[in-house]
C-alpha cells in the first residue's frame, strides 16, 4: 500500500487522530478534505460543556452582575445560516461530560428560549442526533432545558442536582425521558432532594424498561422506588451514591416475589445490617459483585451475618468487597468474639474470585485459618485483607505453605510478621501467577537481605512487592532495600535454574 493510500485511509486516520493532542488535530483539519472531516470528528466527539456548541449559533457575551454568577447570552437573534453551521458539527458529538476540574459556564434562560423559537422551522429534528452520553451538574439546565439536547441515541445520562432545586420541576423534566430517549441504558441521579412531594419518580423509572445500570442517591430511596427497580427486567447494576460524606443509606426493605432477577452488581454506602436485610428479602440469585462501604464500625457478628446471607441468597457471587471506617482512636476498639472472622466466610462459594476486607474487625490471621480459606476457595485471584490496625499475627514464613493453595492468585494483600526470617532454609514453593504482593504497613523486623531472599524464593520473577509507607518514612526506608534486592535475587535464581537444566540435559 502506497503512503498516499495510507494517509487517506479513514480507519487509519481515525486511529492516528484519536491519539493526537487536540492542538495537533486543529492543524490536521487544515490538511485536506478527508483529513479535515476525520480530525473534526475526533475534536467534537467529546465536549466538556455546551459552550462550544451554543457558540455555533451566534456570538455570545459573558454578563457579570452584582450578586450573580457570570452567565452567557446571545448578542443577536439566531439566523438560519447559524443552524447550517451548527448541524455541520453537532452530528459529530457523542459525549458531553462536564469537567470537574474547571468552572462551568452558566447560561441565561434567554439562550435556550432563543434556540426553541429559532428552531421551530426544524420541527422533528434532534439537535444532537448522535449524542450517546450526557453528564451534567448544572442544576438550572437539568431542571428546565435538558429535553432540548437528549435524543433517541442517548444511552447514558448522569445528572448531579445540587443547590436550590425544585423536585417538582426536576421530575416533570425527567418525565420526558421515556419518549425522548427510549433506549436509555444507564441512569445516574444524585440529589439531596427528597421524594415526599414528588411520588411520580417511580413512574419515571418504570417507563424506562431497558435500563441496565441505575445509580441513585440515598434521598431517592423509598419502598416505591425499590419496588420499581426490583421489577426492571434488564437491571444488572444498582449503585447507591451519596451527596454528603457522612450520609449513609438504610434500605427500606419490602420483600417481593421475582425481584431483581437480572441484578449482577450492587454497590453503595450502606449499613451492613441493611444490606443483609436487602439480600435476604429480595434474594438476587444472579448477583456476582457486592461492593459495600459502611460508615459504622461493624462488629464480628454483623460480618458473620452478612457472609451467611450472601452465601444463602447469592450462590453465584464472585466478588465481595466490604469496607468499614478507618479508626484512628488511641484506644483500640474491642470486638468481643471467640471465632476468627475469616473462619465465618462460607467455604462453599466455589465461584468466589475476589475477597477484599478493609477496616474490618481484627482478623487474627494464622496459618491454619489462611490454609483453610485458600483450600476451600480455589478460584480466588484477588485476596486483600487490610488487617493492619494492631500487631501482625501471620508470619511471613507462612507464604511458602500458602503458595501451593493459590493456583490462580494474582493480587495478594496481607499484613505480615517478618520476625525470625533466616536464609538457611529457603522454600521451593512458588506462587505460580502472583503479580502483586502488598504487605501494607508491615514492620520490617528481620534484615532486608533475609526478607528479600525469602520473598525471592516464593514469588515469581514478575511479581511486584508493595509497601504502604512512604519512602521518606523510617519504615518505608527499611523496605526499600528489600524491593531493590529482589531483581538481583530473581536473576540469581534464574541463572541457577538454567545451570541446573543444562546439567540435567548433559547427563
Amino acid at each position: 500500500m502506497s503512503s498516499n493510500r495510507v494517509l487517506t485511509n479513514i480507519d487509519i486516520l481515525w486511529r492516528i487522530f484519536e491519539y493526537s493532542h487536540s492542538s495537533q488535530n486543529y492543524y490536521n483539519a487544515l490538511v485536506s478534505k478527508i483529513w479535515s472531516n476525520e480530525a473534526l470528528s475526533v475534536l467534537w466527539r467529546k465536549l466538556d460543556s455546551l459552550l462550544p456548541l451554543l457558540r455555533l449559533l451566534g456570538p455570545m457575551t459573558l454578563v457579570s452582575k452584582q450578586d450573580e454568577l457570570p452567565y452567557y447570552k446571545y448578542e443577536r437573534l439566531i439566523r438560519s445560516e447559524d443552524w447550517a453551521l451548527f448541524r455541520r458539527y453537532a452530528w459529530r458529538v457523542r459525549k458531553i461530560e462536564y469537567d470537574d476540574m474547571s468552572p462551568h459556564p452558566n447560561f441565561s434562560d434567554s439562550v435556550f428560549m432563543d434556540i426553541i423559537i429559532s428552531s421551530r422551522t426544524l420541527s422533528g429534528i434532534e439537535l444532537l442526533p448522535n449524542l450517546r452520553r450526557l453528564s451534567c451538574d448544572d442544576t438550572p439546565f437539568i431542571q428546565k432545558w435538558l429535553p432540548l439536547f437528549i435524543n433517541k441515541s442517548l444511552s447514558t445520562l448522569d445528572l448531579q442536582v445540587s443547590g436550590s432545586a425544585d423536585m417538582h420541576l426536576l421530575t416533570r423534566t425527567l418525565s420526558h425521558l421515556h419518549h425522548l430517549c427510549p433506549n436509555l441504558r444507564k441512569l445516574s441521579l444524585s440529589t439531596k432532594l427528597g421524594l415526599d412531594d414528588a411520588p411520580q419518580f417511580d413512574t419515571i423509572l418504570s417507563s424506562l424498561p431497558l435500563l441496565h445500570e441505575v445509580k441513585l442517591s440515598t434521598s431517592l430511596l423509598c419502598p416505591a422506588t425499590l419496588s420499581t427497580l426490583a421489577h426492571l427486567p434488564h437491571l444488572e447494576s444498582f449503585t447507591i451514591t451519596t451527596i454528603d460524606a457522612d450520609e449513609e443509606s438504610t434500605l427500606p426493605v419490602m420483600p417481593l416475589p421475582d425481584a431483581f432477577l437480572s441484578l449482577t452488581a450492587f454497590t453503595g454506602m450502606v449499613e451492613f445490617r441493611s444490606i443483609a436485610s436487602f439480600l435476604e428479602a429480595y434474594e438476587p440469585r444472579e448477583l456476582r459483585t457486592l461492593d459495600v462501604y459502611s460508615t459504622n464500625v461493624e462488629s464480628h457478628a454483623t460480618y458473620q451475618s452478612l457472609f451467611a446471607v450472601v452465601a444463602s441468597a447469592c450462590p453465584k457471587i464472585m466478588n465481595i468487597s466490604l469496607q468499614g471506617p478507618l479508626v484512628f482512636d488511641t484506644e483500640p476498639i474491642v470486638y468481643p468474639s471467640s471465632t476468627p472472622l475469616l473462619s465465618t466466610v462460607p467455604y462453599h462459594l466455589l465461584d468466589l474470585t475476589s475477597l477484599e476486607l478493609f477496616g474490618a474487625p481484627p482478623l487474627n490471621l494464622d496459618v491454619g485459618c489462611m490454609k483453610a480459606l485458600l483450600a476451600a476457595l480455589p478460584s480466588l485471584h484477588t485476596l486483600k485483607l487490610t488487617d493492619d490496625a494492631g500487631a501482625s499475627t501471620l508470619p511471613l514464613s507462612a507464604l511458602s505453605e500458602l503458595a501451593p493453595l493459590c493456583p490462580a492468585m494474582r493480587f495478594l494483600t496481607l499484613y505480615l510478621n517478618t520476625k525470625h526470617i533466616s536464609p538457611s532454609s529457603l522454600p521451593n514453593a512458588i506462587f505460580p501467577c502472583l503479580e502483586v504482593l502488598d504487605v501494607l504497613s508491615s514492620p520490617l523486623e528481620s534484615s532486608a537481605w533475609n526478607v528479600a531472599m525469602y520473598l525471592g524464593s516464593v514469588l515469581p520473577q514478575t511479581c511486584v512487592v508493595k509497601h504502604w509507607h512512604s519512602s521518606f518514612e523510617p519504615e518505608g526506608m527499611k523496605w526499600k532495600p528489600v524491593v531493590d534486592f529482589l531483581p538481583l535475587i530473581f536473576e540469581l535464581r534464574a541463572a541457577k535454574q538454567a545451570h541446573s537444566d543444562v546439567h540435567h540435559s548433559s547427563r
